[in-house]
C-alpha cells in the first residue's frame, strides 16, 4: 500500500533497451495478445471533482496498457485492475478481490504536488508525475504477485514491493529507468516534507521516507552506474552507500529470478519489450 501521492509488471534482466525502431514498435502493438486472466474496470467517481481524472485515464487507456504490460504473467487466477474513488489518497492491492486499485485521489494529488518546472534535485514535472505513477503501479503489482504466487518475503513486504518496483523499472532504457526512479524519489521527498514537524512513524510497516529515497537511488546506481552517477557526484546518494549498491541490486536480481521468473512467458515478454509504453505527452 502506498499512501499520499506516483509500465508496469514483470520484466527480465535479459531485456534490451526499450527504445526500438518504429517498425519494431508497430509490430509489437499489433502482436501483443492480452492476458485473458486480467480484467480492467474504470469505476466512475461519485464526486464530480474526479470526473476529469476518470475520463483522462480512460482516454489514455491506463489500465489497458498495464494489462498488456502484465500479459506475460502465467496467472493461476483472475487479476483485476481498477481505478476508483477511494475517499483517501492511496493505491493498494485487495487480496480478497485480487484487485490492484489506483485511487483517483492519488492520481490528482500526484499531479498537484508535482513541480511546475524542475526541482533542486533535477526532477522535472513530467518525471515526477509519470515516474510516480509507474512506481505506484509496480509497487502494488509486487504486492499482488507476492499474494497470487505465494512468494516468500524475508523482511517487510513493503520493502520487497519497493525492490520489485525498482528492479522492473531498471530493466529498460536509461531514460525510462531514470524517469521511474526519479519519480519514486520525488514522491518520498514530498511525503517527507508533509511529515515535517511530526514524529516519524517508526511503527509503520513502510520504511522511513528518507530511507526509501536512498534505497531507490542505490538500486538505480547499482544497476546502471553511468546513468545515475550524477546523483552520487551531487551527494544525493552518499558514496559510502554507493560503494555497495551493485551488491544490493544483484541480491534483488537473484531473488526475482528465483521467485518470479518461473511465472513469466518468455516469448510474450519479448513482445512486451518491443512495445513503446511511454508517450512524449505523458505527464505534461
Amino acid at each position: 500500500m502506498k499512501l499520499f501521492s506516483a509500465a508496469i509488471g514483470a520484466s527480465l534482466t535479459l531485456l534490451g533497451p526499450l527504445v526500438l525502431t518504429a517498425t519494431a514498435m508497430a509490430q509489437a502493438a499489433d502482436d501483443l495478445p492480452p492476458n485473458p486472466r486480467i480484467t480492467v474496470d474504470y469505476i466512475e467517481p461519485r464526486d464530480p471533482k474526479f470526473q476529469d481524472v476518470y475520463e483522462r485515464m480512460k482516454k489514455r487507456q491506463l489500465l489497458e496498457q498495464l494489462a498488456l504490460f502484465l500479459s506475460p504473467l502465467k496467472l493461476p487466477t483472475t487479476l483485476r485492475l481498477q481505478t476508483q474513488q477511494c475517499n483517501t489518497i492511496n493505491a493498494f492491492f485487495d487480496q480478497l478481490e485480487r484487485a490492484l486499485i489506483i485511487c483517483y485521489e492519488l492520481i490528482l494529488d500526484g499531479e498537484e504536488s508535482a513541480p511546475k518546472t524542475v526541482t533542486p534535485e533535477g526532477i522535472t514535472r513530467q518525471e515526477a508525475i509519470v515516474g510516480n505513477l509507474i512506481d505506484t503501479m509496480l509497487h502494488e503489482t509486487g504486492h499482488g504477485m507476492f499474494d497470487i504466487f505465494n512468494v516468500p518475503v524475508l523482511g517487510k513486504e513493503e520493502d520487497a514491493a519497493d525492490q520489485f518496483s525498482a528492479f522492473l523499472m531498471l530493466q529498460f532504457s536509461d531514460d525510462v529507468a531514470r524517469i521511474g526512479i526519479k519519480g519514486a524519489t520525488f514522491f518520498y521527498i514530498v511525503s517527507a516534507a508533509r511529515r515535517e514537524g511530526r514524529p516519524p512513524p517508526f511503527y509503520d510497516a513502510h520504511g522511513m521516507d528518507q530511507q526509501r529515497i536512498y534505497n531507490y537511488l542505490c538500486l538505480g546506481y547499482g544497476a546502471k552506474p553511468a546513468a545515475f552517477q550524477d546523483y552520487v557526484d551531487k551527494g544525493y546518494l552518499p558514496k559510502e552507500r554507493a560503494a555497495n549498491c551493485r551488491n544490493e541490486f544483484d541480491r534483488v536480481k537473484k531473488a526475482f529470478e528465483l521467485t518470479m521468473l518461473p511465472y513469466i512467458d518468455q516469448e510474450q515478454m519479448k513482445k512486451v519489450q518491443a512495445h513503446q509504453w511511454l508517450r512524449p505527452e505523458d505527464g505534461r
